[in-house]
């Protein structure tokens, strides 16, 4: 909502190539209401911890994109 196109690829940008990078975690703006600003690392939301969703939503995706993820 704050910012430019360029200021919202950082968190997304971060993840992938910082190596402070943790797996699982969620990189995002960290100003107000974390709507923008620098990227950090912040706590994951609840519905993100909730695997049955995490699941469904990637059958949905693998589905819609004709793209599989790699199995753990």
């Amino acid at each position: 909502m704050f910012g430019t196109v360029e200021s919202a690829q950082l968190p997304a940008l971060m993840a992938a190539t910082s190596p402070e990078a943790v797996g699982g975690a969620l990189d995002g703006p960290r100003g107000f209401r974390h709507l923008g600003g620098p990227p950090t690392q912040q706590p994951l939301y609840s519905r993100l911890r909730d695997t049955t969703a995490a699941q469904r939503i990637r059958a949905i995706s693998e589905d819609l994109t004709g793209v599989g993820f790699p199995q753990n």
